[in-house]
């Protein structure tokens, strides 16, 4: 389960995308430059950018809480999570051409507050760089070891399996001693919860 300020920094991540490409954007688009920025900032920094997890589907990563609010806010599922219906009130999805598009509402702003400067560099570099690529390219794009490691698993076990940040930052390139920074970081994070 989300604490509240890790979900407020999920929806500043969203809404600072959404914001930036002033349009509304694919379920695709969105995801894969959430996954990517995340991946970045874990590899440059050996902290991620935000505490959403990744899962391994069909069209690569997908970030499952911004997967949940997004069918939330389309009316097809009923959650009962704490603390989503700000960042679901926040939003819009609609179907266009096939596509499930997610728009800014009028007048919502992203809480700039939430974002780092190291956040916000890594953000711009990603939705620049992705922008105008097509969907299931980034898609295809965004299937690497870590997605081919999780996907394998969840094939093998028939459960849904979560990408790890440690598989995330070494299937970006990340040093060994970056990937040890993590695993440490990981379980400290876990004892002192």
């Amino acid at each position: 389960m989300k604490t509240i300020d890790q979900i407020d920094k999920i929806k500043a991540v969203v809404l600072y995308v959404l914001e930036k490409l002033g349009t509304g954007v694919d379920y695709i688009h969105l995801f894969k430059m959430m996954y990517f920025a995340q991946q970045s900032h874990l590899v440059m920094y050996g902290m991620p950018l935000m505490e959403d997890t990744f899962k391994a589907r069909k069209h690569g990563p997908v970030p499952s809480l911004t997967y949940k609010v997004m069918r939330k806010v389309e009316g097809k599922t009923v959650d009962m999570t704490q603390g989503l219906d700000d960042f679901c009130s926040s939003i819009d999805v609609c179907e266009e051409d096939g596509h499930q598009m997610i728009y800014l509402k009028d007048g919502v702003k992203c809480d700039m507050d939430e974002l780092s400067v190291s956040n916000i560099k890594i953000l711009d570099q990603w939705i620049e760089k992705l922008r105008d690529i097509e969907s299931f390219d980034l898609s295809d794009l965004s299937h690497d070891n870590a997605w081919e490691k999780a996907k394998s698993e969840a094939e093998r076990t028939g459960e849904d399996i979560a990408m790890t940040m440690v598989d995330i930052a070494d299937a970006g390139g990340a040093s060994k001693a970056m990937q040890n920074v993590l695993r440490e970081r990981q379980l400290n994070a876990r004892i002192f919860a």
